[in-house]
């Protein structure tokens, strides 16, 4: 007989707790019975993840709290500003087919024998079933949708840039520009590691390319300005000696005087605008030969040293929550009207 836990809107926390006691009772041995199960799968069948990781800091923009860039920023306007954003992002590079072809097509030492991620990931592309049945599903979802035009080797190949995919996690701390890069494989640590440093290097190579195609173009950009601003400069240099020469008596004209500050003025800041663009062309000019990694190294890419994915004790808690919530829905529905009056 069940005691009720709901009596005239009030909840009999002596009762309650005796309901809740009498589930584990009763269901003791499906408790045990699953958690068997589970260790068996655990220790048993389950493959092992490994992680590796490597963390870095990230500077792709030029400074610009400089006077001097200021000051050419005020007279070249909004195309300046944007040659000297590179706009290239980590997270954004981790998922583009660029570094995901990259990586899947080199050669790695796995198990003895040189295989590329292609050869190894990609023969189990026609694989359905799975242990998990999430899994089983996306899996016959994928290949529903997937094009029919596709040959063996494409399909290998989709496979296993998804795999990969999958197996990236990025982390940044926007206001450091610290970034973490981790990848998860499984049964092979090593592989882990090899990949990451594959992923790494394209990284920094990428990176230094953008760098040198961006300084190339604020290069040929500054040129085209310095020839305008010479041009401009020489014009109010003439200016200023023609009025001189028309006018060589100033003192006795106020109009006269404030013409030519004005004007010594504009042949001022025409001058010490070319001089400034003069520097950055000569920046510029080393940053197109400028192999100098903006990526700056913080741990090198290693293997954790702990298994990937949620540990056995953690596994088996989140198991019995969800067992035991399950079963006390189940139990206070078949026996509502008894708990509830």
């Amino acid at each position: 007989m069940n005691r009720p836990i709901l009596e005239n809107d009030y909840v009999n926390l002596k009762n309650l707790f005796y309901f809740i006691f009498n589930i584990f009772r009763q269901y003791f041995k499906v408790f045990l019975f699953v958690i068997v199960i589970f260790m068996l799968y655990y220790f048993v069948i389950k493959t092992p993840s490994y992680s590796s990781k490597v963390s870095f800091y990230t500077n792709y923009n030029e400074s610009t709290q400089s006077s001097a860039l200021s000051f050419i920023r005020s007279f070249a306007g909004d195309k300046f500003e944007k040659n000297l954003y590179l706009g290239f992002t980590i997270s954004e590079y981790l998922v583009s087919e660029k570094l995901l072809q990259h990586v899947v097509e080199q050669e790695y030492n796995i198990k003895g024998e040189k295989k590329t991620l292609i050869d190894y990931w990609g023969s189990e592309y026609n694989n359905i079933f799975s242990i998990n049945p999430i899994a089983t599903v996306k899996k016959i979802d994928r290949r529903i949708n997937m094009s029919g035009n596709l040959s063996i080797e494409e399909k290998k190949l989709l496979f296993a840039k998804e795999i990969l995919k999958d197996s990236i996690i990025h982390l940044e701390d926007k206001q450091s520009s610290l970034n973490a890069i981790s990848v998860t494989v499984r049964a092979n640590p090593e592989l882990s590691q090899d990949i990451l440093e594959n992923i790494f290097e394209s990284i920094v190579k990428y990176s230094n390319e953008i760098t040198n195609i961006k300084a190339k173009e604020k290069k040929d950009f500054v040129v085209g300005r310095l020839s305008q601003i010479k041009e401009n400069l020489e014009n109010a240099e003439n200016e200023l000696i023609l009025f001189l020469e028309s006018n060589k008596n100033l003192t006795n004209s106020p109009n006269l005087i404030v013409q030519y500050s004005r004007m010594e003025q504009e042949v001022s800041l025409h001058n010490q605008l070319y001089i400034t663009l003069s520097d950055q062309l000569e920046i510029a000019k080393i940053d197109e030969k400028n192999n100098t990694s903006t990526v700056f190294i913080l741990d090198s890419p290693h293997i954790i040293s702990y298994k990937a994915g949620r540990g056995f004790l953690e596994s088996i808690i989140a198991l019995f929550m969800v067992l035991f919530v399950l079963i006390l829905f189940f139990e206070v529905y078949n026996k509502r009207d008894q708990l509830f009056i």
